[in-house]
Formats: C-alpha cells, sequence, structure tokens
C-alpha cells in the first residue's frame, strides 16, 4: 500500500551478539525486521514482519552493556497519544499468539524519532526523542510537544531502559537552552548524537526549522547540547543559525536551517564534525559544515555545500538538498 511508506526510519545493530547486524525498518504500517548477515544480492539470513507494531521510528543501541543491540520503536503519533509511544522489541511476534515476545510499553517515554549514544559517558547507551509538533500542529484533544517541540532523555544502565523510568525533557523554555520557546518551532524535528569535543560524552545536536530568525520566518536553527558525567546538560549550549558569526550565508525567511542534523567525526581526530541541512535554502538547499574541536563546533572556516555545486540541476523546482542527513528526523 502506497500510504505506508516503508522505510521512512532505518536502523541497524547487533542483536545476538553473532556479529552480523540486524536491521530495523520502520513505515507508516508495520515494521520489519531483517538479520544478517546479508549476501552480495541483499538476501538476508532471516525478516519477519513485526505486525503488533505501528512504528515509523526505529532505534537500535546497546543499552545495557551486554554487547547486544536492543531495539525501541516509535509509532509517531496515535489518536489516543499524539505524543508518540515508545515501544522496547522483546522479540519477534509468533503468529499463533500475539503475546509471545509482545514489546515492553515505556509508559513515561515519547517520541517520534530517536537515537542512541553514551551521553554520560558510564558505559551504556542512552536514548534520545525528538517530539517536534506542538498543540498549534496537531490541534487534539490530548497534549503534544511542548510549545515549539522537545527532546527526552532515558539513561541506559545495567538493567537498560526500564518501564519505570522517568525521561529528562528539554525545550527552549528550558533554563539555558538557547532561543524562546514559540508555537510551531518544530525543535526536535531533527536530531543527532556524538561527541563534538572529544570529552568521551556524546552530546545532542537539535534542528529547528521553523524557528524564526529575528523577523525572518522559518529562517530555522539547531542547537547544541553537552553531555556530561551528570548526563544531557545546558552548560555551554549553543544555538547556530545563518546569522552566527562564521557561518557561510545569511538567515533568509523559509531556509528551514536544521530541518536535518547530523554529527559525524569526519577527519577521524575524535571529534564530530557538525552538519546542518537547510534544503530550503535557495532554489537547490544546502547543508552547513562545521569542524569539531576541543572547544565544540568551529563556524570559522566552516563551509556550506550546495546542490547545484554538488552537480544537482533543479530544472524548474526546488532540490530540496540537505533535506535528509543519516540521523533522524520527522517530517512535518
Amino acid at each position: 500500500m502506497t500510504y505506508c511508506r516503508f522505510g521512512m526510519s532505518i536502523a541497524t545493530g547487533d542483536m545476538n551478539g553473532d556479529g552480523a547486524p540486524e536491521v530495523g525498518i520502520g513505515s507508516g504500517c508495520t515494521a520489519a525486521s531483517y538479520s544478517g548477515p546479508f549476501t552480495r544480492t541483499g538476501q538476508a539470513a532471516a525478516r519477519y514482519l513485526e505486525w503488533r507494531e505501528n512504528a515509523r521510528g526505529v532505534v537500535m543501541g546497546d543499552v545495557n552493556g551486554d554487547g547486544r543491540a536492543e531495539r525501541f520503536y516509535l509509532a509517531g503519533p496515535t489518536d489516543g497519544d499524539i505524543r508518540g509511544p515508545v515501544t522496547l522489541d522483546a522479540g519477534a511476534p509468533d503468529p499463533e499468539d500475539p503475546l509471545v515476545n509482545r514489546g515492553v510499553e515505556l509508559p513515561y517515554a515519547d517520541g517520534h524519532a530517536g537515537q542512541i549514544g553514551d551521553i554520560n559517558g558510564d558505559g551504556y547507551g542512552d536514548l534520545v526523542t525528538g517530539i517536534a509538533g506542538d498543540d498549534s500542529h496537531f490541534n487534539a484533544p490530548t497534549p503534544a510537544a511542548h510549545r515549539g517541540g522537545e527532546i527526552q532523555v532515558l539513561y541506559g544502565g545495567a538493567r537498560g531502559i526500564t518501564a519505570e523510568q522517568q525521561p529528562r525533557v528539554f525545550h527552549q523554555d528550558t533554563a539555558g537552552v538557547p532561543g524562546t520557546a514559540e508555537w510551531g518551532d518544530w525543535f526536535g524535528q531533527s536530531l543527532s548524537v556524538g561527541d563534538v569535543d572529544g570529552d568521551g560524552y556524546a552530546d545532542v545536536l537539535v534542528g529547528s526549522p521553523e524557528e524564526a530568525v529575528g523577523s525572518l520566518a522559518s529562517a530555522g536553527t539547531a542547537v547544541l547540547l553537552r553531555g556530561s558525567a551528570s548526563g544531557l546538560t545546558t552548560a555551554r549550549a549553543a544555538g547556530y543559525t545563518q546569522d552566527t558569526a562564521g557561518v557561510p550565508g545569511a538567515a533568509e525567511t523559509g531556509d528551514g536551517f536544521g530541518s536535518a542534523v547530523h554529527l559525524a567525526d569526519l577527519d577521524k581526530d575524535g571529534k564530530a564534525e557538525t552538519v546542518v541541512g537547510a534544503p530550503t535554502e535557495n532554489s537547490d538547499g544546502c547543508v552547513w559544515v562545521a569542524r569539531g574541536s576541543a572547544a565544540g563546533p568551529v563556524p570559522d572556516g566552516s563551509v556550506n555545500l550546495c546542490g547545484k555545486s554538488s552537480g544537482i540541476a533543479t530544472g524548474g523546482m526546488k532540490g530540496y538538498f540537505g533535506a535528509a542527513l543519516t540521523s533522524p528526523h520527522v517530517e512535518n
């Protein structure tokens, strides 16, 4: 069915410790699981449909330190839970009995998209989720995200992430978070987890593509929150727009800077580079790249990579270069 949008999220991780990754695939209908190793033709060793889960978001990572990845299903907005249910996968379903390997629902957690990284440096992966749509977007009887959007953090441990855990919540009304929470900002539409300064704690980059920059509506921003021994913190938090000193270009109405974000160590120096997409910049779209350093992202000398210079021909329509990166984002 065309409306299922199979492949709207993809995550990988070795769930059984055999050295071959499993692949989780989300859709608007049924999640799917494929087990490696994979042949050159793409054939998986095994596969199944998780027909009990409507999971448009899939997140995988080791949250209990056993060397095996856990998988979390994020259904996205549902009629009963606009903020989005989060379920810990318990294994393959039994076609004859839906209660076999039933997933563990995390009643206090919410999220439409997410990623796992070790934010507090304790050796256990932590789950970060984003809920970008607020009541101005959904107009639903159940509450949506905090005004402007939010992210949540659930910390891993020897028992993993359990149903009784309460997440830490961050939004632009949280003290120390750059910017101001306004209806429809879409803070948390995109997020990425990585260590930008090489201190051993994963940091979180959050996109807010509908954020106004001055009077420029939907110019967009990206906010960096730092990891620490006590978890995610707003200390040394920073916000970046196309009006930030050193960032190429200029903020303009509708650029959508922050529609996609990604942290990755591109030069293998132990410090992740910051990558931010602005897909409606000009007619083709651009990606901003800033190198990492002990002090964090370095705007001076950073570069814009744009669609036309990369060889994309727009042909009378927008190119949307930078609309998606390998870290998760949610379509608004």
